[in-house]
């Protein structure tokens, strides 16, 4: 199988998204704070922007060669 930047991308998006929404009940279950769990959400966002970016980059570098 073929490793793929754009299918990681959609699924830290998702699982961000996930955790974003389910903060609360996931906090609820495990008992760690609500907050600490939603900012793990944006964390996972930022790593899935910081991937788009370096696509951008790349493709980028390759139009100029």
């Amino acid at each position: 199988m073929k490793f793929s930047w754009n299918e990681t991308l959609v699924w830290l998006c998702l699982l961000s998204n996930l955790i974003f929404a389910g903060s609360e009940l996931i906090s609820d279950y495990t008992g760690i704070d609500s907050w600490s769990i939603f900012y793990f959400g944006i964390g996972l966002f930022s790593v899935s922007v910081l991937i788009l970016i370096y696509q951008i980059i790349l493709k980028f570098k390759k139009n100029k060669k």
